[in-house]
């Protein structure tokens, strides 16, 4: 008998225990799948939030969004304070497709990312799952209306110790992914793409995906690996921190990209970095193993005007890099090419620089200092391969071209092959050579 009673407790505990750790799935929290409409998305988002809040504080602190599954939802808010936590992506989340106007603001008035999270520490996003942004729609929004609040699909603000592994982000209205302050944050496995056609309808007219960064990071301590992205911004955009402005980082640094592959898309881009009163500062990057398929541009350096402040853009390697066909620039050093008067982000630079009658003018404020092309292979390409332009009152010091070579070159606009102004380096084992270098054997 009492063998009996200690074998009752023994199992009652087991699955008590086992009741408490399992993964929470959202379907539980009063999420619904395959259901568009707006009321349906708005308990999705609520029931995600809960889902999440309710795993921080269970002792196997799993989320799961379960496979087979379409939930479509508009995100309750910003999910603070996470430790621990995994969230297991297995489904598929849809931002929802209605009026852009019903979309949340957050304190700033700017649209909260399908998935928000701020202040985590060991988190891990994983899974075989799909984010869906819906952005066409939102593009469409801004060229008719011109107001631009577009969200994210993914933030992830202040974070340490984090992985993110296996998923794929689609079509975002603004970035797939967006990290700030970020320290020890690994990125593998994942893959990213844009629609510039409606793929909810048969037939559309295509449009142009603004800004649709694949992953934006600030921090340090980061690796990125095996990405699949085909966009039409940066593939990976490097930006600056700032001294003061963070818990984990005043400076961008220690950063790794590594054996991945882009097509179409705006670089493996490093900026860009306006000068900034507290420092904006990049250092420590190597960007290396990767194949460029007709990209936009490839090798992207942007320091950028401003007023106000300092910067710096340091010791960055991209080595073992494959360019074919590239639609504009493979390499290109200088001002962000972004003219748009009456725009916060317009840089003076024109998009066709430096044609006849463009000017792209270059600030002083932001240093660029110490970077390497190595093992640099560009195929064809409907322009000369390079554009390089910092300013003649603070120069862009220690340039090293090793091993870049072109094949198949056009010799339009530059005939020399490269545009290349107040830069100081060397250049070995290349066949075409800047002007501003010296070559040496």
């Amino acid at each position: 008998m009492l063998n009996n009673k200690i074998l009752k407790i023994f199992l009652l505990t087991l699955f008590s225990f086992y009741t408490i750790t399992k993964s929470l799935n959202i379907d539980d929290f009063g999420a619904k799948s395959d259901d568009e409409s707006y009321e349906t998305a708005i308990k999705n988002g609520q029931a995600l939030l809960n889902c999440i809040i309710a795993a921080n504080s269970s002792l196997d602190r799993k989320v799961l969004i379960p496979k087979g599954k379409n939930y479509t939802l508009i995100p309750a808010g910003i999910v603070t304070s996470l430790t621990n936590i995994t969230i297991e992506l297995n489904g598929i989340l849809t931002a929802w497709n209605g009026p852009q106007i019903k979309w949340p603001n957050d304190t700033r008035g700017e649209a909260i990312a399908l998935i928000s999270l701020k202040n985590t520490i060991g988190l891990v996003i994983k899974g075989d799952g799909i984010m869906e942004g819906n952005g066409y729609s939102w593009w469409v929004y801004v060229f008719k209306n011109g107001h631009d609040n577009r969200p994210n699909l993914l933030d992830v603000i202040t974070c340490k110790d984090t992985l993110v592994e296996g998923i794929t982000l689609k079509n975002a209205a603004r970035y797939h992914h967006n990290f700030l302050d970020a320290f020890n944050l690994t990125m593998q496995n994942l893959k990213i793409f844009v629609n510039i056609t409606d793929p909810n309808e048969k037939f559309s007219l295509p449009t142009f995906p603004l800004n649709t960064d694949g992953i934006d990071i600030r921090g340090k301590n980061i690796i990125i690996r095996n990405l699949t992205c085909e966009n039409y911004d940066d593939a990976v955009a490097v930006k600056p921190s700032h001294k003061n402005q963070n818990v984990y980082a005043d400076c961008t640094e220690n950063v790794l990209i590594e054996n991945s592959y882009v097509k179409y898309g705006v670089g493996m881009s490093i900026g860009s970095v306006p000068p900034n009163p507290d420092y904006a500062c990049i250092r420590n990057v190597t960007i290396r193993n990767i194949k460029f398929d007709t990209p936009i541009k490839a090798i992207y350096i942007k320091p950028n005007p401003g007023n106000n402040g300092e910067g710096l853009i340091s010791d960055v390697t991209y080595e073992n890099i494959e360019i074919v066909e590239p639609l504009w620039w493979a390499i290109y050093i200088g001002t962000q090419q972004q003219k748009q008067p009456h725009s916060e982000t317009d840089t003076g630079c024109s998009f066709f620089y430096p044609l006849p009658g463009t000017q792209c003018p270059a600030n002083p404020r932001v240093s660029v200092d110490k970077i390497t092309f190595k093992n640099v292979n560009i195929y064809g390409g409907l322009l000369s391969p390079g554009v390089m332009k910092c300013n003649e009152t603070n120069p862009c010091t220690n340039l090293i071209f090793d091993g870049v070579n072109v094949y198949n070159q056009s010799g339009f606009p530059i005939k020399d092959g490269y545009f290349c102004e107040n830069f100081s380096g060397f250049a070995r084992n290349s066949n075409i050579v800047p002007s501003c270098l010296k070559k040496i054997d």
